[in-house]
């Protein structure tokens, strides 16, 4: 396969999947397993690994973009609070949220950096990636069956991000999926889809961009007019796709709950498996 339409691709993948609780990073894994980029003029294996997490900075600038009037709200919010100009703490209360919740996921990434760089290379890939979706699926039916009143719904506090923070440090494993950890865990603690999805999101803005930013950095000497060429291209079609996913999910979620998702994880994580056992 082209290397363009390669990268053309996975910024489709990447874009669906991202902020949907189905696990991009799981299928991007899956689709490089099967359709790797050919003759690069660089390391495979380190482009490889590099791209499939550069991409998803397209992914955050659609929620920037999207979300960029309640941002802006909320840090100016903030800033006025912090000035004490201001007795409004919501702004305050919204970036101390997201700081509590996406210091547990920062400090496991930077303990287990090695052991995490080095997971696509297992021979049993696909078994994890199949066990991840099966399994998270089956947790995401179980939870959206509670039926809890969405008219009711918690909002996000310090209690609910910790919880919610920590939970997510099992998106470290492929295809468990960093939306599906996070939306799971506020729907457990009766938290609205809106506001779980939403809360999703935040987070994803800082955790992402410091993994992108950090792969970056681990893989600078293999970056060139080629690579480099590849990444945008593969940003850009993730970004363009990924703002209109984005508010087809929100529409989708106020009518639908999370199960349909759920059931989707558990036929892929089947049908994974038994490729995996069968080859």
């Amino acid at each position: 396969m082209d290397n363009t339409l390669n990268a053309f691709l996975r910024g489709i993948i990447e874009a669906a999947t991202e902020f949907l609780p189905v696990s991009s990073t799981g299928h991007l894994f899956l689709f490089s397993y099967f359709f790797p980029f050919q003759n690069l003029t660089v390391d495979h294996e380190a482009f490889e690994d590099l791209f499939d997490i550069f991409i998803q900075t397209g992914a955050i600038l659609s929620v920037v973009v999207l979300y960029f009037q309640v941002l802006w709200k909320h840090t100016k919010s903030a800033a006025l609070f912090l000035t004490k100009k201001s007795e409004d703490k919501s702004g305050f209360a919204f970036y101390s949220n997201l700081i509590v919740g996406i210091l547990p996921i920062l400090i496991l990434g930077f303990v287990f950096k090695n052991s995490l760089d080095q997971i696509k290379m297992r021979p049993d890939l696909l078994l994890i990636l199949g066990l991840s979706w099966l399994v998270g699926g089956l947790v995401m039916v179980f939870v959206e069956r509670c039926h809890y009143d969405e008219s009711e719904g918690k909002t996000i506090g310090i209690k609910e991000s910790i919880l919610v923070g920590f939970f997510q440090c099992f998106a470290l494993i492929p295809g468990v999926s960093r939306s599906a950890a996070t939306i799971i865990t506020a729907r457990t603690l009766g938290v609205s889809k809106k506001d779980s999805a939403e809360f999703s999101f935040f987070l994803a803005i800082p955790v992402l961009t410091l993994a992108g930013i950090y792969k970056l950095y681990k893989h600078r000497s293999i970056l060139n007019s080629e690579t480099i060429g590849l990444l945008l291209f593969g940003s850009i079609v993730s970004f363009i796709i990924c703002y209109f996913i984005i508010r087809l999910f929100m529409a989708f979620i106020r009518r639908r709950s999370f199960i349909s998702f759920g059931i989707y994880r558990i036929l892929l994580g089947i049908l994974v498996i038994l490729y995996f056992v069968r080859s």
